[in-house]
């Protein structure tokens, strides 16, 4: 494991979910991008070295649950959060490859020990 922090990708549509979810895990010791769309996300994975992706699923151009589904080379750790968590959601989710489905709102302390987990960090 390398001793740089690891990247985590927010894409999320909403302001005021992204600085939330930003500002917590930089606190936490994560470095943080934020995505407002499918389409910034792909060219920030494509770009950059992330370490794990947090994605909500209803954005401006598309579903994080497909632009999920749609990466050849996935982050070590997948997060989706939703509005939704009942089992069809879950489901969808983890068949796209993601490897846990939160539903909003967040528990902070629950997704970073999930991504510390994820990402094999001490909690």
């Amino acid at each position: 494991m390398s001793a740089e922090l690891p990247h985590v990708l927010v894409l999320d549509d909403d302001d005021d979910t992204a600085a939330l979810l930003g500002m917590a895990l930089r606190r936490r010791g994560f470095r943080v991008l934020v995505a407002r769309s499918c389409e910034e996300a792909r060219s920030m994975l494509a770009g950059s070295a992330v370490d794990a992706l947090v994605t909500d699923v209803s954005l401006p151009d598309g579903s994080g649950v497909e632009l999920v589904a749609s990466l050849a080379d996935r982050p070590r750790a997948v997060i989706v959060v939703s509005g939704f968590g009942g089992d069809d959601d879950r489901e969808k989710s983890r068949a796209a490859g993601a490897h846990e489905h939160m539903v909003k709102p967040i528990d902070v302390a629950r997704l970073v020990a999930t991504l510390n987990e994820l990402l094999g960090r001490p909690s």
